[in-house]
């Protein structure tokens, strides 16, 4: 069974806080710290419209970091990369349609033509719930250039 956990980007102070942080840094604007985890608390304070929640997909990485909603991944082989450049990036959402994680392409190359941004792709993991062709190189708030054109080149 996946197990079920988020974290969520304050918007105020910009920082990812994670489900399992203390609030030794004051990332939670106050919301007292319990045993029902940072999500709930902040869903059950006056806080809750500075965060913007992501939940995690139960998969790892190559190098066995979780991927969450909003990560950016990339891997080594077309579309990703073509011609020894990196061509597309991939943006981890959830479908709600059809109640499954996957990831939409960004094209960041700007000499490049090809697959439309917005395709999507589903998550090839294996018995370990790794996906070994996908790594994690950041997320859409705290590495915005990663999804801009010509950022790789």
């Amino acid at each position: 069974m996946r197990e079920i956990k988020f974290r969520a980007w304050n918007k105020q102070k910009e920082i990812m806080v994670y489900d399992n942080e203390d609030d030794t840094y004051g990332y939670w604007d106050g919301c007292c710290n319990s045993n029902i985890g940072m999500v709930n608390t902040i869903l059950n304070s006056k806080y809750y419209e500075q965060y913007i929640f992501m939940q995690y997909t139960g998969l790892h990485d190559k190098n066995g970091k979780e991927i969450y909603e909003g990560d950016i991944v990339t891997g080594s082989d077309y579309p990703f990369i073509d011609e020894g450049k990196q061509n597309y990036v991939g943006i981890v959402v959830f479908y709600d349609d059809v109640a499954q994680f996957g990831y939409e392409y960004k094209c960041i190359r700007k000499d490049k033509r090809g697959i439309s941004n917005g395709i999507n792709n589903e998550f090839e993991a294996n018995e370990k719930l790794i996906c070994e062709d996908l790594e994690v190189i950041g997320n859409i708030y705290d590495n915005p250039e990663l999804l801009e054109k010509g950022a790789e080149e």
